[in-house]
């Protein structure tokens, strides 16, 4: 196990940032940062390490500077660009600060010794920080499925590099600081603790202990990943049955919650004064605003944004989840709870009037469910059917990974400011003419010269 790990963390981790390194340095793709919701993520650890706070006000004006409210007018009507929050005469993140705390190892050095506050250097620190956080996600992915799921190493690896070169992971949550990496992280620490738990019958408190710390650190990374925890909850009734012995478990599990709950009210009194000043509070009640069922179906399958055209791959997912529950819902009930975790996720994203993710490529806003379209693979790795469409797995995983490639080479926004109509109307996201992987192709063939443009409707 220890040279699989190894070589997963070296290799992976050279792919993920020289990637990035290769098309920038080229010029193929000059993007660096793939979105402003990152950019308070890039800062927090220099203001942490520098001043001790985490406010962010010594960096204003220069992310204002470069990446200023979209109003062009900002400037004259005093607006704070929408990724900082306004609390008295300081400015902090408007997005969960745990992804910037946990990247504070890979800022400390390099700060200590002298290195200057310039978007260069913060954006090579953020790219190795992004990397490292998605990396350790699939090494603990892998921990996780040889010791409950898989006892073949080669399968194992097989959907470790799945999840993390044959979705979004590659292109781009391993490339930008976002929150979506540190979920998926803390997730898979989570549930390994909680199945270590339930592993025969053993109810070591501890690892209840961690369980609840790391899903509650999975949700302060970003409030979406409740919804996979409340459902770990009733797999752990499921399994322990007895409610005694599962009210014992869950002290344990809400002991670790607390401390996160403990840090949260902590730093939210000290830096937010408020929980109506947290970036999400004000978009609770005004943002479930998407076309559903139209929206739904887009999660899944429109041709700029959808789960399975960006990584048809996770077909096989449904495949494993039939195959499991024709098998007995009372032998493979976690297999269930996966699978809700998935349907419930991807519906209540639907609602959401940003369930395309916005300027991002792919299906950004479901990202958090990856670690359980994987472990839903796990039936159909582990039947006969896996020897007889092998090869149609191996293909549709190289479709996958060739797509990230394409997001690597070409997602710099372009597309976006072509095409984007915004929540309000999205047809755009339905045209294959005018898809983001047709509107790449056109952008070679100019290049070719066999195009004069692009985007041909656009003026």
């Amino acid at each position: 196990m220890n040279s699989s790990v190894k070589n997963i963390f070296f290799y992976s981790f050279l792919v993920f940032f020289f990637s990035w390194v290769f098309v920038n340095r080229l010029g193929i793709n000059k993007l660096a940062i793939q979105s402003e919701d990152t950019i308070p993520t890039m800062f927090l650890p220099v203001a942490i390490i520098k001043e001790k706070t985490m406010n962010l006000d010594s960096y204003y004006w220069m992310m204002l500077g470069k990446y200023p409210h979209p109003d062009d007018k900002s400037f004259i009507r005093g607006l704070t660009p929408f990724y900082l929050k306004k609390i008295g005469n300081h400015y902090v993140s408007a997005f969960p600060i745990i992804t910037a705390l946990i990247s504070l190892p890979i800022y400390f050095l390099p700060l200590k010794l002298g290195m200057p506050i310039t978007w260069d250097n913060l954006i090579i620190l953020s790219k190795i920080s992004s990397s490292l956080i998605v990396l350790l996600s699939g090494v603990f992915l892998y921990i996780l499925l040889r010791k409950h799921f898989l006892n073949d190493e080669k399968k194992a690896s097989l959907l470790t590099y799945v999840y993390l070169f044959g979705t979004v992971n590659y292109a781009m949550i391993s490339q930008s600081m976002w929150q979506h990496g540190t979920l998926m992280l803390f997730s898979i620490l989570g549930l390994y603790f909680i199945l270590e738990f339930l592993k025969e019958n053993k109810f070591k408190p501890s690892n209840a202990f961690l369980g609840g710390l790391f899903y509650g650190l999975a949700i302060l990374s970003r409030p979406t990943a409740a919804l996979a925890f409340a459902l770990v909850l009733v797999l752990m009734l499921v399994k322990i049955r007895n409610i005694k012995n599962y009210i014992k478990a869950n002290i344990f599990v809400f002991a670790g919650i607390a401390l996160n709950i403990l840090f949260f009210l902590w730093y939210n009194n000290k830096y937010y004064i408020g929980i109506q000043n947290q970036g999400y509070s004000s978009q609770i009640f005004s943002s479930w605003l998407s076309p559903f069922p139209i929206s739904l179906i887009g999660v899944w399958l429109s041709p700029s944004k959808g789960i399975l055209v960006y990584s048809p791959i996770f077909i096989f997912s449904f495949v494993g989840f039939y195959i499991a529950m024709k098998k007995g819902l009372k032998e493979n009930s976690q297999y269930l709870i996966y699978f809700l975790v998935v349907v419930l996720h991807t519906l209540i994203i639907s609602f959401w009037k940003h369930w395309y993710g916005g300027y991002s490529f792919g299906y950004r806003m479901s990202s958090d469910i990856i670690p359980y379209l994987i472990l839903l693979m796990v039936p159909f790795l582990n039947s006969s059917f896996y020897e007889k469409y092998q090869k149609l797995f191996l293909f549709l995983f190289t479709i996958s990974v060739f797509v990230q490639i394409f997001g690597i080479i070409f997602f710099d926004g372009i597309w976006h400011a072509a095409y984007d109509k915004g929540f309000r109307d999205t047809s755009w996201l339905w045209s294959l003419e005018d898809s983001e992987f047709m509107f790449n192709i056109r952008r070679v063939m100019v290049k070719l010269k066999f195009l004069q443009r692009a985007c041909p409707k656009c003026l």
